[in-house]
């Protein structure tokens, strides 16, 4: 089968459209029109991905009467490899707004809505409206990117934001986006709740906020998840800081907290001048139960209430990691001693963590506090 080889990439694609103008057809009508299986092969042509065939170019050529300027070249097929060139979203609005006019703000909603491109091509259509599919379908998907994940150059956690550590994986043909937040976690088994995304340029934060046309938050084996598509630009197996304000999402600043007897001494130390480090721990964080900052000194809490002596040695290992991680701050073990062998306590005194003895009883959290900030100052 002989294919028409275009003199430039841009005359294919001025033929195709001025075809379709003629004709007042999109892709799909064409396609039907001209014999082909799917829109797919028209779309390849239309947008000079591939070669057509000589016979696809003189059909047109009669029914419309535009002329086309190409040269026999063959089986030849491909003239250039298929890519992902990002449209500018304010170029996405300005088209879609010169095509629908008056009924652009209709198209928004439907932008915003659950709709897949292809339904929403499909209502347009409904209007009687004539448009290349391939050329309005990389509109849409641009404009609702930009309105689900906006990219800004720089991301820092304001006043009422906390940061929490992430990654990014490979999930089923997509990224996701999972970090661990327990309080949220729980929220989403009673409701649904959607985001929108504000992402750095250098994809090492990501800012999310609660949209209500944007993307779900899900449930994934104790972690939260954001699917993303790959051309997001996120690597796999990087680390990423999600910023977010617990506000916006219906807890507040201390409840989200992870471990619970971390929460309970938190108020009390807040009311005592302490200020809640922005970097919250995790099931997996290196910064302890509980970080802190006071009087210029960063502080660190790990709080157990293990009774164990296999436990003890756990513990001396958890500490050990965190001091090599934030060799700068104050380390205290919040526990009853009792359980700590003469070994595990050596080993902490080595490496410089603090034992506070509590028996965890009626009030322990302000008797834990006072010891605390009376070592601080010390130290101070």
């Amino acid at each position: 089968m002989s294919r028409a080889k275009f003199y430039s990439e841009e005359e294919q694609r001025k033929f195709f459209a001025s075809a379709k103008k003629s004709l007042k057809m999109g892709s799909r009508k064409l396609s039907v029109m001209l014999g082909l299986k799917s829109r797919g092969g028209l779309e390849g042509y239309s947008s000079a991905r591939t070669a057509p065939p000589v016979e696809i170019v003189k059909k047109l050529e009669k029914l419309t009467g535009v002329k086309a300027n190409y040269q026999l070249a063959g089986n030849k097929v491909c003239n250039k490899k298929r890519a992902f060139l990002p449209m500018d979203p304010e170029q996405a609005r300005t088209n879609l707004k010169k095509v629908f006019g008056k009924d652009f703000y209709y198209l928004e909603t439907l932008i915003k809505s659950d709709s897949s491109i292809t339904e929403i091509i499909s209502k347009l259509r409904d209007k009687e409206y004539h448009f290349d599919n391939s050329n309005i379908s990389r509109c849409i998907g641009a404009y609702r990117t930009n309105l689900l994940s906006k990219i800004v150059e720089e991301i820092s956690a304001g006043d009422n934001e906390i940061i929490i550590s992430g990654r990014v994986r490979q999930d089923k043909g997509t990224l996701a986006l999972t970090f661990n937040l327990l309080l949220l976690y729980k929220i989403l088994a009673r409701k649904e709740i959607r985001v929108g995304l504000e992402l750095a340029v250098k994809r090492d934060k990501v800012r999310v906020f609660p949209l209500e046309f944007g993307r779900k938050l899900m449930r994934s084996s104790g972690a939260i998840k954001i699917l993303l598509t790959e051309k997001s630009e996120f690597l796999p197996k990087s680390k990423i800081k999600i910023i977010l304000n617990p506000k916006n999402f219906g807890f507040t600043d201390v409840e989200a907290i992870y471990d619970s007897d971390a929460r309970i001494i938190a108020k009390p130390l807040l009311e005592q001048g302490f200020i809640l480090d922005k970097n919250r721990g995790t099931p997996f964080s290196l910064k302890g139960d509980l970080s802190l900052y006071f009087l210029n000194k960063h502080i660190i809490l790990e709080i157990t209430r293990a009774t164990t002596y296999q436990a003890g040695y756990f513990k001396v290992g958890q500490c050990f990691v965190q001091n090599t991680c934030s060799p700068d701050s104050l380390q205290f073990l919040v526990c009853q001693s009792s359980f700590l062998t003469k070994e595990c306590i050596n080993a902490l005194n080595k490496i410089g963590v603090i034992i506070i003895d509590t028996s965890f009883g009626t009030g322990w959290e302000k008797e834990v506090v006072g010891k605390i900030k009376k070592v601080v100052k010390n130290e101070s």
